[in-house]
């Protein structure tokens, strides 16, 4: 039976993998993974704060019968942390550091520890939120992988990877050649203007003995934009001098 419940869960996991046909589902999915290993970071602080705390109170002198061996005392530390212990603190009340260091687990543990793994994990969701749909797209690229290495042979991918050209040069722009390893997708050039272009061409060969020529207009662009911030900046100079020369002259007029 141990086994069959082990089938039975590791068959629904498998099942977790058809998530990657939702994007929005896989990040979801995606999401909750990588919050685990911020759980599993609590998870080995919240023992080892039961540890300490169940290993101190087994050796202090105490009436309280539930609390007289390591596993029984952190097992009964654990059940007031999840809220679900039996007794009540009024039970220790006879005992009076023994309720000293259940209110100082307790704070460790409930408050402290507790917060922390909010905090952990809501920086977690930001940082996954934010390229959740790149990894869910990832996932998928992966799964996709896998599934052909297991189902296409390597000669058949082979003449599939040669169809697509990816070892010719891109071209640009007609005898704009640039490098390869793409796919080129044509657009329509009123899409997206460019008013200037931002890459600068040499031509002749790309070897590393033939140095560049030097650009004697490099700094044209960026001398033209200090030229108009200083205008700017006298203009608004003048208007607020003009502004305060007409409130004076209208304060002297009553």
């Amino acid at each position: 039976s141990i086994f069959a419940m082990f089938a039975m869960l590791m068959h629904w996991i498998l099942i977790i993998d058809l998530a990657v046909f939702s994007t929005g589902l896989s990040a979801f999915v995606l999401v909750c993974v990588h919050v685990l290993s911020e759980i599993g970071r609590f998870l080995v602080a919240l023992v080892f704060v039961l540890l300490t705390f169940a290993s101190a109170i087994t050796v202090l002198e105490h009436t309280y019968k539930d609390m007289h061996s390591v596993p029984n005392t952190a097992v009964a530390l654990f059940a007031i942390t999840i809220q679900i212990f039996e007794d009540d603190y009024r039970d220790f009340q006879e005992d009076e550091l023994l309720l000293i260091m259940v209110f100082i687990f307790v704070v460790a543990s409930a408050i402290l520890l507790l917060n922390v793994l909010i905090a952990q994990l809501n920086c977690s969701y930001v940082y996954v939120y934010q390229n959740m749909v790149g990894f869910a797209r990832l996932k998928r690229a992966e799964v996709i992988v896998q599934t052909l290495d297991e189902m296409v042979n390597e000669a058949q991918w082979c003449r599939f990877v040669d169809t697509l050209g990816l070892d010719r040069p891109l071209e640009f722009n007609p005898g704009d050649i640039g490098i390869p390893g793409g796919m080129t997708v044509e657009e329509p050039a009123s899409l997206k203007l460019v008013t200037s272009d931002s890459i600068v061409r040499f031509g002749g060969s790309c070897a590393p003995e033939m140095q560049w020529p030097e650009e004697n207009n490099a700094g044209e662009e960026e001398d033209k934009f200090e030229r108009m911030e200083k205008l700017i900046y006298r203009t608004l100079k003048k208007l607020s001098s003009r502004k305060k020369g007409k409130r004076s002259a209208d304060s002297s007029e009553n």
